[in-house]
């Protein structure tokens, strides 16, 4: 017997994949259907479509060879033209309830940013120009993502070279920032971003479509979404729903939705369309699907209507948990490519602080030092140094000591801080230690001491002694301490005899150095790395000290996050990450490993002291590791601190 349902005019989406009564059912995949509606659109050579809301109503954005931009309500007719030749575009909605188009012109070699807006009710939309990037190969795709409040755009050649660029507002011009390159093969033809999940969709016969993380910030984490043996020879058009979790794409004659966290087992839903359609940029209106006919230049409307939940509710960014603080600065980069840079440590000129020095590890090369500006000031090619820290001294020719971790001779390395800022190279010491990776400096009284971590494991206590005749120092290893697994982030709180350090998969520890000494106390595990407010691996550890108090920093590697805590490192304070800083053009900050900071007042940027973090990815543009500088008022603010601590 004929199965037989009936189901309401406005049809929902759940009817269609199963049959009224529920049961499994996918329409359409047996016959092929025809357009309830077709409108021409007069031969104006439509090569792409685009919903957009603007000014509360949806509205058609078109790239049209022979006529440019157009923007139509849903029967076709036009509302506003900009002249030209368009082949792609991309649209995105503004919180004042405007339109920002990017879309590019192959005659032009060019693409171009507008922003349409309704001026007032009754008046027709109007289509203002906002700036261009010249100079570009033929262009297969445009996508827009939001991050953190920020409008980037993804342009992928025909070529396979992609760019990630952030879009700067201006008041005569708007700017491009190239963030980062992305390299594809070629055939890209289509992007889109779902805005959800963070996540790059890209279109790319014959493999398939591609997922990657949309933000530069993280690892690229590239997968094959949907395979060309799904989809068949001819794919592309991508429109992912603005309440995110399904996207839409044109397969030969078949219009299909997948969802995107089971996209393996095949659409969700799909439409055949009889031929001699050549269905292009599917997505919904109002509510109705409805694509584009590049062969024929014509709308085609279908009486099946799957609707969409939050359709009308474009997604708003959640406020992050976790505060967001732009660097004020930013150093040079290292000479050497890769995961470089590696630990910094701040030595504080007590004469003139706005003269104070970075100290940097570049790990393949040597050791760099710049002033507060991030300008490169010296350069010792002195091998691979891991982790380096500063400690002031009292002597005759020198301010202060370097010492620095050496992994090509198992050593350490020596710097002294001349009377006149000058860095001095006093020499390697070697070491017994396999492999010398973490370093940490302190005075126990007139004496100078080292930890250093071999990356077996154990801590070895080491003391420094430098004759007023530098260059004749020596380093003795004076007792040892078993840790269970790699060590690399340490720092010691002289003026309470404690030592922190990160094992970088259980969290930080703290050691009495009075007890050690004495030969009794065992290290208490005093932040765990509890997948929360500490995620392994544990790297960078710094000492904030403001009088009695003050604060442990603890780089939260596994979110790309840092973690606050109070100086004794038993109470838990806050988390914060760094962000871009557009007006100064730095990028945020990731996979940050070493990281150092002061209370001492540094001048007008740094009032109440510095944190500098090593940025495991330099972005915007995409370049060798570095290390941002931050504003410890900056960080006093967001995490709302006290300041009589200062």
């Amino acid at each position: 017997m004929k199965r037989t349902c009936f189901c309401t005019a406005g049809i929902l989406l759940s009817a269609l994949l199963s049959g009224c009564d529920g049961t499994p059912e996918t329409p359409f995949q047996g016959e092929k259907k025809l357009p309830r509606q077709e409108i021409a659109l007069g031969a104006i050579e439509a090569e792409q479509m685009v919903p957009v809301w603007l000014d509360g109503r949806q509205r058609l954005l078109l790239a049209s060879e022979r006529r440019g931009l157009l923007l139509l309500d849903g029967r076709g007719d036009t509302l506003a033209v900009q002249a030209g030749s368009l082949e792609q575009l991309a649209a995105q909605e503004q919180a004042d309830g405007s339109v920002l188009v990017a879309a590019y012109s192959d005659a032009q070699a060019q693409i171009r940013l507008y922003r349409i807006r309704q001026p007032s009710p009754g008046e027709g939309p109007e289509i203002q120009y906002l700036g261009g990037r010249s100079g570009l190969s033929p262009q297969g795709a445009l996508c827009f993502s939001r991050q953190n409040n920020h409008t980037h755009l993804f342009a992928i050649g025909e070529d396979g070279l992609g760019h990630e660029y952030l879009i700067k507002p201006g008041a005569r011009e708007w700017k491009f920032i190239e963030v980062r390159p992305l390299y594809f093969g070629e055939q890209v033809n289509a992007c889109a971003v779902d805005l959800v999940t963070q996540r790059l969709l890209v279109s790319q016969p014959p493999l398939g479509v591609i997922t990657l993380n949309a933000d530069a910030e993280k690892d690229e984490e590239r997968k094959l979404l949907i395979t060309a043996a799904q989809l068949g020879e001819a794919f592309g058009g991508l429109w992912v729903e603005p309440a995110g979790s399904h996207v839409w794409l044109a397969a030969g004659d078949q219009l299909q939705r997948y969802a995107l966290q089971a996209a393996q087992g095949g659409p969700q839903w799909r439409l055949r369309i009889a031929q001699p359609h050549n269905p292009i940029s599917p997505a919904l209106l109002d509510g109705s699907l409805l694509a584009l006919d590049s062969d024929r230049d014509a709308l085609l409307y279908f009486d099946v209507s799957p609707p969409l939940s939050g359709l009308q509710d474009a997604p708003s960014e959640t406020s992050a948990a976790v505060a967001r603080i732009p660097a004020r600065a930013q150093t040079q980069p290292v000479v050497s490519a890769g995961d470089a840079a590696d630990d910094p440590a701040i030595w504080v000129n007590p004469e003139a602080p706005e003269n104070s020095l970075i100290f940097g590890t570049d790990k393949k090369r040597g050791l760099n030092v710049y002033d507060l500006s991030g300008g490169l000031v010296q350069h010792f090619a002195v091998g691979r140094v891991n982790n380096v820290d500063i400690r002031a001294i009292r002597h005759p020719h020198y301010r202060a000591l370097a010492a620095a971790s050496n992994r090509s001779t198992p050593g350490v390395d020596l710097f002294a801080i001349g009377r006149d800022g000058q860095v001095e190279h006093l020499g390697l010491r070697t070491v017994t230690l396999q492999d010398p990776y973490g370093l940490c400096l302190y005075r126990d009284g007139n004496d100078l001491l080292a930890w250093v971590s071999d990356k077996a494991g154990a801590l070895h206590q080491m003391k420094i002694q430098v004759p007023d005749t530098g260059r004749n120092w020596q380093l003795h290893e004076i007792a040892r301490l078993e840790v269970g697994s790699q060590v690399e982030g340490c720092v010691v709180d002289d003026e309470n005899a404690r030592l922190f350090f990160g094992e970088e998969d259980l969290g930080v520890w703290r050691l009495d150095l009075g007890a050690f000494d004495a030969g009794g106390a065992p290290p208490q595990l005093v932040a765990e790395a509890d997948g929360e407010h500490l995620v392994a691996d544990v790297e960078g550890l710094g000492l904030y000290r403001a009088g009695d108090s003050g604060y442990l920093v603890v780089s939260s590697q596994g979110n790309d996050s840092y973690a606050l805590y109070s100086r004794d490192g038993s109470a838990f304070i806050g988390n914060f990450r760094l962000g871009l800083n557009l007006h100064a053009g730095v990028d945020a900050s990731s996979e940050t490993d070493g990281l150092a900071v002061t209370s001492a007042n540094l001048g007008a940027e740094y009032p109440q002291g510095l944190l500098v973090v090593q940025d495991g990815r330099n972005r915007m543009p995409d370049a060798a590791q570095n290390f941002k500088l931050v504003s410890w008022q900056d960080i006093r603010k967001a995490l709302e601190l006290p300041d009589s601590e200062h």
